[in-house]
């Protein structure tokens, strides 16, 4: 997996990210998994991936029948896992399964917003989630993006109007979508 700058472990992602305000991004998988296979040959050797992973965040892999202790301690059930957590190891975003680079970098994109909502960092959260409304808005997490957009945008300014705006905007552009059935309550 050259060209991506994996750390030695979680402790040393950890340090690195510690000053940085990025994230640690651990990849869990399984040398007989072909999700993890065709991660690692296909999306990892993406140019754009690499790039991604080596600038926004402090990638670190382990390998399930090897690193028993970590998959035990973040209760990965299946390959691969993708895990953010924070400079303490503290587990904030996940998803489960292999992505192609475009819907990769998309999911970065959201898990990276979520786990700024999460931690009360709206204006950051709002920022990766406008990249994927701008870069990448008929991926699959386009709509779960918006949503959180208009969710962002409320708590950090407690003005009500940036949820009605974003089911107007989810209805125009993705009428019928999950996301958009949620936000339909700001109708």
């Amino acid at each position: 997996m050259t060209g991506i700058n994996w750390k030695e472990d979680i402790r040393a992602a950890g340090r690195e990210v510690q000053s940085t305000g990025r994230f640690v991004l651990m990849f869990f998988h399984h040398s007989e998994c072909g999700g993890c296979k065709k991660t690692i040959s296909i999306t990892f050797n993406d140019p754009r991936v690499q790039e991604e992973l080596n600038h926004g965040f402090a990638p670190v892999q382990y390998l399930v029948t090897r690193d028993q202790d970590m998959t035990a301690r973040y209760k990965v059930e299946w390959t691969p896992t993708f895990i953010l957590a924070d400079e303490y190891g503290v587990e904030l975003e996940r998803w489960v399964g292999y992505l192609p680079p475009d819907e990769f970098i998309a999911q970065i994109h959201l898990s990276r917003g979520l786990s700024e909502f999460h931690r009360n960092r709206f204006r950051d959260a709002e920022t990766a989630f406008e990249w994927i409304i701008d870069n990448q808005p008929d991926s699959e997490v386009a709509p779960e993006a918006r949503y959180y957009m208009g969710v962002a945008l409320y708590k950090e300014t407690g003005d009500s109007s940036h949820l009605s705006r974003t089911w107007e905007a989810m209805n125009r552009r993705y009428p019928g979508n999950y996301w958009t059935k949620k936000a339909s309550a700001w109708s």
